[in-house]
């Protein structure tokens, strides 16, 4: 029974900033993250969806935007400055192959509360820009269903008349999250680290009424414990459900929610030959932690509705969720800790931990006065960089 009895939901999104996680860098301020989101899941009243979207990217737009501004500039050292910023930003472009991360969230919920209201939760909670925004289409253009075959033995999206460029798209669903340890690095950097573009979706259909959690999960200790008792043999299966029963039990009476939790990947490739092995690629890769389907016939069409407001019970596919506390549900927002290249808006701050694409911010989005202290050694462009 979901915690939220009312019959008219209505689906509210906003847009979240990814952060580097490396700004959080020791295990103590990990945990602090993990208990701020795990803080927010708890008050989940309805069904809830997290989507991170990884698609192609590059830097034409801020080589544009700066060549523009070089062109109008009175000042010639200002001039200068701008065109050797152009020079910076197209050497960057020639030696990478960048890709944007953006994250959604869409909440149900009574048609009183706002998306407005959502994103100042989402913003305060997650300590990260938010703002009301319909989310962007995980495709453009027509699509329809192909048969197995060409190359890949399984069911996939193909784009209608001419590609144009655009990709053939393969949807795969959990069935099984695997009793391993999950943090915020492992399963989805490596995922996201893949260099072609995906999406991933975090479905929550039900959030559980406290009680109806504690009685289902008492119920099925019981059940396991009969089980174990009149078995002769060892049953280690049995053994760890009792104990990862137990475990959300105590989750649960120091004040966590209980959450019904289903995952969903989109892989995009050229041909089907790409996409078999990127699929291949990315069952494998998470096998771990969790095991994916590819979906069958027309549930690879209905899954790609995972990606939009559609409610979970308007999207015919087989529904196999799996129950997880809202500390383990935490960490699945990990995506939002595992930053790309983001807007292009603002000045050029430097790059990243690990050097992989540069960071640009915004300090006067919202046109609010704004304080900033910038650090560095001596040499390494601070007074320029706040000069342009």
């Amino acid at each position: 029974m979901s915690r939220f009895r009312k019959d008219h939901l209505v689906p509210r999104t906003v847009l979240i900033e990814p952060f580097d996680l490396a700004m959080h860098g020791t295990e103590e301020r990990l945990i602090l993250l993990q208990n701020r989101f795990a803080l927010w899941l708890r008050g989940l009243g309805g069904p809830a969806r997290f989507v991170t979207w990884q698609m192609p990217a590059d830097l034409s737009p801020r080589v544009q935007y700066v060549t523009e501004m070089a062109e109008a500039a009175d000042n010639h050292c200002r001039r200068a400055l701008l065109v050797e910023y152009r020079r910076h930003y197209e050497l960057l472009q020639s030696d990478a192959n960048y890709q944007r991360a953006s994250c959604g969230l869409a909440v149900w919920s009574d048609p009183s509360q706002t998306a407005r209201a959502l994103a100042r939760s989402v913003a305060g909670s997650f300590d990260t820009f938010a703002m009301e925004a319909p989310w962007p289409a995980l495709f453009t253009g027509d699509y329809e269903l192909r048969e197995p075959g060409g190359g890949y033995r399984g069911w996939h999206l193909a784009p209608v008349g001419s590609p144009g460029g655009r990709p053939l798209y393969a949807f795969l669903s959990s069935h099984q999250f695997q009793p391993t340890i999950w943090d915020f690095r492992r399963p989805f950097k490596s995922l996201l680290s893949r260099g072609f573009p995906l999406a991933v979706c975090i479905d929550i259909p039900k959030t559980w009424d406290q009680n109806d959690a504690i009685n289902e999960l008492e119920s099925v200790v019981q059940a396991y414990s009969v089980h174990l008792a009149t078995l002769r043999g060892e049953d280690s299966r049995s053994i760890k459900k009792v104990n990862d029963c137990r475990q959300a039990l105590e989750e649960l009476n120091m004040g966590d929610a209980l959450h019904d939790v289903q995952i969903v990947v989109a892989l995009t490739a050229p041909n089907t030959r790409t996409l078999r092995d990127r699929v291949d690629e990315v069952v494998k890769l998470v096998k771990p932690w969790f095991g994916l389907r590819a979906e069958i016939g027309e549930a690879q069409s209905e899954a790609a509705k995972f990606f939009g407001t559609h409610s979970t019970k308007s999207i015919a596919v087989p529904h196999t969720t799996w129950p997880v506390v809202s500390r383990e549900l935490a960490l699945l927002f990990a995506p939002l800790g595992l930053r790309k290249l983001a807007g292009l808006d603002g000045t050029l701050r430097g790059e990243d931990a690990g050097g992989a694409y540069p960071v640009f911010h915004n300090s006067w989005r919202d046109k609010r006065a704004t304080h900033e202290v910038w650090v560095g050694g001596s040499g390494y462009g601070k007074v320029r960089r706040t000069a342009a």
